[in-house]
């Protein structure tokens, strides 16, 4: 079976967190993956090699993660090239790109050596993501 470019940034994103040693299993529930057993992750990807990063949360994935929200910690981890990974839990997301019928587009901006800047059709997080945001997943 090919290796995918999508692989590749999950793996990434994936790999960062099982550095942190706290990563006792991961479970691939498409689209999610769960880690420990408990935190539902959906890992978004863009190819861009810089700011901004823009990523598409279909109704479908919209729909899954409201479910999935009801059951589970659920975080969203936006891959922006190999920059970095911005960690983004189901409330914040909400609070930018509440459910639409539609595709949801959300944007990440960050100038170097900044943090990350969250926003979406209904607005922009109040406070900027640090880039370790990602590595400290377990502990939201």
């Amino acid at each position: 079976m090919a290796i995918t470019k999508q692989d590749f940034y999950e793996g990434a994103a994936l790999n960062l967190v099982a550095r942190t040693g706290k990563i006792a299993g991961i479970i691939n529930r498409a689209p999610f993956y769960i880690l420990n057993g408990g935190v539902a992750v959906l890992l978004k990807y863009s190819t861009k090699g810089r700011s901004p990063w823009g990523f598409t949360v279909t109704e479908s994935e919209q729909s899954q993660l409201s479910a999935r929200a009801l059951k589970s910690n659920t975080a969203i981890g936006l891959i922006c090239g190999s920059d970095g990974v911005v960690a983004l839990n189901y409330q914040s997301f909400l609070s930018i790109a509440s459910p639409r019928s539609s595709t949801i587009h959300i944007s990440c901006y960050r100038d170097h050596g900044e943090h990350y800047e969250v926003s979406g059709p209904d607005g922009k997080l109040p406070k900027k993501i640090a880039p370790s945001s990602w590595q400290r997943i377990l502990e939201q």
